[in-house]
């Protein structure tokens, strides 16, 4: 039991990684004008939703191929557990939405950071996603 405790916080830890190095190096910005705000906003909500609903499936559906494989089950089920000692879902207080450039790849994101609040403690999520809208990163804190 402890080793797979282990095994899907260090996959947890891979999959902040992967979101850290999407945005390592990269120039902060406005949104590009290739994005919709609106739907960037209503994406980052239906992930939030999909995260309150332990919707593994939904998720892994609208991720890039590099997120399908950092979000494995067991990362997923780590996640959800500990979203889920926030208690029931309240509201989203507050959203922005900005953009990035990675200046390797040159590849523009929609990032959004939300203020999620739960019945006993808010969370703050860090959302990204590629022009195509797949969930290219995810983090809470």
């Amino acid at each position: 039991m402890k080793k797979s405790r282990i095994k899907a916080l260090s996959c947890l830890v891979l999959a902040a990684l992967i979101f850290l190095t999407v945005l390592n190096g990269c120039s902060s910005r406005k949104l590009s004008s290739d994005f919709s705000e609106d739907e960037v906003r209503k994406a980052a909500e239906n992930v939030i939703n999909l995260i309150n609903n332990q919707d593994a499936d939904g998720l892994k559906e609208i991720c890039t191929v590099r997120m399908k494989e950092a979000l494995t089950d067991d990362v997923l089920s780590k996640v959800f557990e500990s979203i889920g000692e926030g208690g029931k879902f309240e509201k989203i207080e507050d959203m922005s939405v900005g953009g990035h450039t990675d200046k390797e790849s040159e590849e523009e994101f929609a990032v959004v950071v939300a203020k999620a609040r739960y019945e006993i403690k808010t969370f703050t999520f860090t959302i990204s996603f590629t022009k195509q809208m797949k969930l290219a990163g995810l983090y809470y804190r």
